[in-house]
């Protein structure tokens, strides 16, 4: 018995004689199949060994930190579904190694069908980076002025829980701000919604026209979020 085998039955003399192939820069999918694996973020993280390289089974599973079988399931079901696809076989003694490669180095899927938890997950997917970086540098921040804040906590009826906030301790001088995070429900008419959303993509230009990563030595984190609450 074979354990760990390739997905399917391989033909190792397919890719003889074949021109080389080249992946696309960037390819829409649309094909029901992929477009579902490409829509859930814990389906489509086994595109990530291919996207941009090729890899074979063991590295790929190893990159993943999952097993030689899961790995073979998810390579089949990928190439089945046209995203990844055989680009060349490594001889290794009496072993043939099969490398993969997804069909494009970027790939596009439209939102028109996917379900709200998927949209979700594609915004914890994109965020979840920053998230952790800016957590970290907050947290920082809080220690070092620690001294001079207090945790205050109280109940407000909300069912989400306590309300928590950080303030500086009475008599004491609040500490330069860090870092500034606000979270606020603010309530306006639609022109001054929109002068809000302006006034922010005006910032965010202002400021990323004056970063410069090779002569400024400040970096710093930065976030904007409006958006229009639904009325349920």
């Amino acid at each position: 018995m074979k354990l760990n085998r390739e997905p399917g039955k391989l033909n190792h003399n397919s890719l003889e004689g074949m021109p080389a192939w080249t992946p696309a820069a960037e390819q829409v999918v649309s094909d029901r199949a992929a477009v579902e694996i490409l829509w859930h973020v814990e389906k489509r993280l086994h595109l990530k060994p291919f996207i941009g390289q090729s890899a074979d089974l063991a590295s790929a599973a190893a990159q993943l930190g999952i097993s030689k079988p899961a790995m073979s399931y998810w390579i089949g079901r990928l190439m089945d579904a046209g995203l990844i696809r055989l680009v060349r076989i490594e001889k290794r003694g009496r072993h043939s190694i099969s490398h993969y490669r997804c069909v494009a180095d970027r790939l596009r899927v439209s939102l028109e069908e996917a379900p709200l938890s998927s949209y979700e997950g594609v915004l914890d997917d994109f965020t979840q980076r920053w998230q952790a970086q800016a957590r970290t540098a907050m947290a920082r921040s809080l220690a070092k002025q620690a001294p001079d804040l207090e945790l205050c906590i109280a109940n407000t009826g909300a069912a989400a829980g306590l309300f928590t906030t950080i303030l500086p301790k009475p008599g004491r001088p609040a500490p330069p701000d860090d870092f500034i995070q606000y979270w606020a429900r603010l309530w306006l008419t639609d022109a001054e919604a929109n002068q809000l959303a302006d006034e922010l993509n005006a910032l965010y230009d202002r400021y990323a026209a004056l970063s410069d990563k090779t002569s400024k030595t400040v970096p710093t984190l930065m976030q904007l979020t409006q958006v229009r609450e639904s009325q349920r």
